[in-house]
């Protein structure tokens, strides 16, 4: 079972664990076996050596798909402390407070005062081996034409569920339900 999951990360993330672990990777040998350092390559970026994935996030009007981005994009220090406390301010003055984090993604005055996602918001930016691009996608079933042009471009979706009784449910419903809906545009992108 071990082994099963070193080979599983291995292919996917190219992480050997245990070879190599004594070995500089800024340390290059010469054809007599001399230690040198590795010259580096100016020109080249360091995004090109990464895997890109254009990743959208789905579901339900209110289920919290941009809230949940914009925390991420701020833990991960996308989004500057200064930029964020400006966020919060502006949305505690317009009666919003809980939407801080949205307003990460949620840009336009439009999808901020309705506070709903109207268009797909794009954002990008690298982790350690990969590049990502998020796709917010809006949840309101009026704006499914949207929701569907972020999903054809995703390589990857996360489905955000609303766990709230009630609200679950309704995500759900065989009628009007958008999680559902989502979820089966997404599997048919």
């Amino acid at each position: 079972h071990q082994q099963q999951k070193k080979e599983l990360i291995q292919q996917r993330f190219g992480i050997v664990e245990g070879k190599d672990d004594n070995i500089d990777p800024n340390i290059d040998h010469d054809k007599d076996g001399n230690k040198k350092k590795k010259k580096k390559n100016k020109n080249k970026h360091k995004s090109e050596a990464k895997p890109h994935i254009n990743l959208v996030v789905i579901g339900h009007v209110d289920a919290g798909k941009s809230t949940l981005m914009g925390r991420l994009l701020y833990e991960y220090g996308i989004v500057e402390n200064k930029t964020m406390h400006k966020y919060k301010k502006e949305s505690q003055q317009s009666g919003k407070s809980s939407f801080a984090y949205a307003w990460v993604l949620d840009c336009h005055e439009e999808e901020r005062k309705r506070g709903i996602t109207v268009d797909v918001s794009t954002h990008y930016f690298e982790t350690e081996h990969r590049c990502i691009t998020l796709l917010d996608s809006p949840g309101h079933k009026d704006f499914i034409p949207n929701m569907i042009s972020g999903a054809s471009q995703a390589d990857a979706a996360i489905l955000v569920i609303n766990s709230k009784k009630g609200d679950f449910e309704t995500g759900f419903d065989i009628n009007n339900g958008q999680t559902r809906e989502h979820a089966l545009i997404a599997k048919s992108s």
